[in-house]
């Protein structure tokens, strides 16, 4: 995988990244979903496809992103309620490690608005800063804090083999508004995951209050 900086590129999923962009980032531990959720996610992608096919290009566009981050909250709310999955996330070692790692980097790859730890997957809200004229490429972010943090945590767990999901989700954020509404839903995640009854109860979310 490239590490060089790219507005556009695709793997299984679209990534996008604008020079001097808001990131909504979610990424996951590895482990494999059921097979009548993959085919409801085939479902919606069809019927997106069906009703956007016969619209101009343009408005197309617009659509697909509502569409991509409408998909992505729907996966999300599955995942965060997914009983067979591992919830190493859980482990207040492990989640101090990836908390740790995120804060660290802030600052120095990237500003930090925001984070949530849940039990199998993470949010973060960040924007990535410049070295050399260009922004660091979120590709090599990624990479790199997943990297440390999977033999970090295999070493605690006492366990080899594959500890994230390899592909990341990305949004970018588009204005003020969005910000809003994308930083209370991360906000909100623990409760509608009925983990806890307040958001601010769950231990492992950082709201920035300086850039939020």
């Amino acid at each position: 995988m490239s590490t060089k900086y790219k507005k556009f590129y695709r793997r299984n999923l679209p990534h996008i990244q604008p020079e001097d962009s808001v990131l909504f980032v979610t990424y996951r531990l590895y482990f494999k979903l059921p097979s009548d959720y993959i085919e409801t996610i085939k479902q919606m992608k069809s019927e997106f496809h069906s009703k956007t096919d016969s619209i101009d290009k343009k408005q197309q566009e617009i659509e697909r992103y509502k569409f991509n981050l409408q998909l992505s909250e729907f996966e999300d709310d599955y995942i965060g309620k997914f009983k067979n999955s591992p919830l190493w996330l859980n482990d207040h070692r492990i989640a101090d490690l990836i908390k740790n790692s995120l804060f660290w980097h802030n600052q120095k790859l990237y500003d930090l608005f925001a984070l949530c730890i849940m039990p199998n997957h993470v949010h973060i809200i960040i924007r990535p800063l410049r070295s050399e004229g260009e922004p660091y490429p979120l590709q090599k972010i990624m990479r790199d804090h997943k990297h440390y943090t999977a033999r970090e945590a295999n070493k605690i767990l006492n366990r080899k083999g594959n500890f994230w999901l390899d592909e990341h989700y990305d949004h970018y954020i588009r204005n003020e508004n969005e910000f809003n509404r994308i930083l209370n839903y991360l906000y909100l995640n623990p409760v509608k995951a009925n983990l806890v009854a307040e958001p601010e109860d769950w231990k492992y979310t950082f709201i920035n209050e300086e850039l939020c």
